[in-house]
């Protein structure tokens, strides 16, 4: 079940993923920042977690002058206070191993009176010999009053509510209601492959037929080996029907049909959408042919998704900012790849019909179609009404090379 939290994080997590600073000393920084880092692929790795265990978090902080980003899972997160809207006090911690032994290290980021944050620190050694951690003094480190209202973290979350505990600020798992969905594929999966076992071709031997023969040698040996799963001895005084076999129809398909209304029932609840997997020839495939149709269903839960990444994308930026002496204000635009979840023939399809009824421009056509921006939209429309006016091309094609 891994693979459908692979599957809803390459949803946002993609090389297509653009996060837009509107100021340009800015952007290239924090960019930086993020590239060294590897944000996208850990925080693909980060969102495949939390889509599991429900919450997460960045942690953005400065080692030696060099921005470092912490990506959390929700194993290592203590929520200290929150209300409906945020987050707003909250608690890490890590136990990493060393060659030596074990290293503790907390990081806790509290308000203080007038809501400005301080960033408490401690950290813990042990020995490989040693039953107790030791605490090390990390001086000045150990508090740090940021006079900033703005947190050095940022939480992610699963967009579905927490229905286990409706008081609680973490997220939930995008199995905790499907867990009965994921016990019936199980159920299904496991009868398809008895299905298989018990409707193997069987022969019954009468007793009196296993009869042995016996070689030069003086040895017995059976005639029917008895290990032989194919044959089973049945009690007869007779040797009338010496041989019966019997074999029976595979439900193969009523079995895989069962599995396939389980599968999407799963899909549709963990955030994927109906009918997302199919499943042929014994395994389980992306049905592409349904991703890209209208998936409503998928498309509110992305959208829903969206806006919290957003959220947290934003607050990242504004915190490494901070972190990295920025001072000049900035708005940050996040970007995704929503061609995922859309139909691009019915875009298409749509926009011609609009266009030749005279209700768009072609501007907005290549708006539409090929999500050009209004500026390069205009400037691709004129580009085309030039070349064809003056019948040139501007890509070099009309000229013959081979000549």
């Amino acid at each position: 079940m891994s693979q459908s939290c692979e599957d809803l994080s390459d949803f946002f997590f993609n090389e297509k993923l653009e996060i837009t600073i509107s100021n340009k000393k800015a952007q290239k920084a924090i960019n930086e920042c993020l590239e060294q880092n590897g944000f996208l692929d850990n925080a693909n790795n980060l969102l495949q977690l939390t889509k599991a265990l429900g919450t997460g978090a960045f942690v953005p902080y400065l080692d030696k002058g060099v921005l470092r980003i912490n990506y959390m899972d929700a194993t290592n997160i203590v929520i200290l206070s929150a209300n409906k809207k945020d987050i707003r006090e909250i608690l890490f911690w890590n136990i990493e191993k060393t060659l030596k032994g074990q290293e503790l290290t907390i990081n806790a980021h509290i308000l203080d009176e007038n809501e400005n944050y301080i960033i408490h620190n401690r950290k813990y050694i042990k020995n490989n010999n040693d039953n107790d951690y030791r605490k090390l003094d990390l001086g000045d480190m150990e508090k740090i009053e940021t006079h900033s209202v703005v947190p050095k973290f940022a939480v992610i979350y699963t967009p579905e509510v927490n229905n286990l505990d409706i008081n609680s600020p973490y997220g939930i798992s995008c199995y905790a209601n499907a867990l009965d969905n994921i016990i019936a594929i199980d159920k299904a999966f496991d009868s398809l492959e008895n299905e298989i076992w018990l409707g193997r071709k069987r022969v019954y031997v009468p007793t009196n037929a296993a009869k042995f023969n016996t070689d030069e040698e003086g040895n017995m040996t059976p005639v029917f080996d008895p290990t032989d799963v194919a044959f089973y001895g049945i009690p007869s005084d007779t040797d009338k029907d010496m041989l019966k076999e019997s074999s029976f129809d595979l439900r193969v398909d009523q079995l895989t049909s069962a599995l396939q209304a389980q599968l999407n029932l799963y899909t549709s609840k963990v955030g994927l959408g109906h009918n997302y997997y199919k499943f042929k020839d014994g395994e389980a495939y992306v049905n592409t042919d349904n991703v890209m149709s209208s998936n409503s269903d998928v498309y509110r839960k992305i959208k829903k998704q969206e806006n919290i990444l957003t959220k947290a994308i934003t607050q990242l930026c504004y915190a490494i900012a901070e972190l990295i002496g920025i001072s000049s204000s900035f708005s940050v635009s996040v970007y995704y790849d929503d061609t995922i979840i859309e139909d691009k023939d019915k875009i298409r399809t749509q926009a011609q019909t609009e266009y030749n009824s005279g209700l768009i421009s072609k501007a907005q056509y290549y708006r539409d179609v090929y999500k050009l921006d209004d500026a390069g939209a205009l400037q691709f429309a004129e580009q085309m009404i030039n070349e064809i006016k003056n019948q040139t091309i501007t890509d070099g094609t009309e000229f013959n090379l081979d000549e």
